[in-house]
């Protein structure tokens, strides 16, 4: 399992985690800690998003190296620009 892949579940863990604790914060009146969830909550998905970006680049660089490869080109010459 890709490291992206294990990053992306412990995120939706910990997702639905904030979404149990600011229903719960809000039953229990404590708006304040509803919030402060609820940021962790946005902050969470932003990392989500940002990690499915990382997918789509990482499949967009495979698809490269591929073509590169079908072109003959070796894997060694094939260089990753950061």
């Amino acid at each position: 399992m890709s490291n992206i892949i294990k990053q992306e579940i412990a995120e939706r863990k910990c997702a639905h985690t904030c979404l149990y604790r600011i229903e719960e914060s809000l039953v229990n009146g404590d708006l304040k800690e509803a919030e402060r969830t609820a940021i962790d909550l946005l902050n969470s998905l932003r990392e989500l998003q940002r990690l499915e970006e990382e997918k789509v680049d990482q499949a967009h660089l495979e698809t490269i190296v591929q073509r590169l490869k079908e072109k003959g080109i070796p894997a060694e010459l094939i260089a990753r620009v950061g």
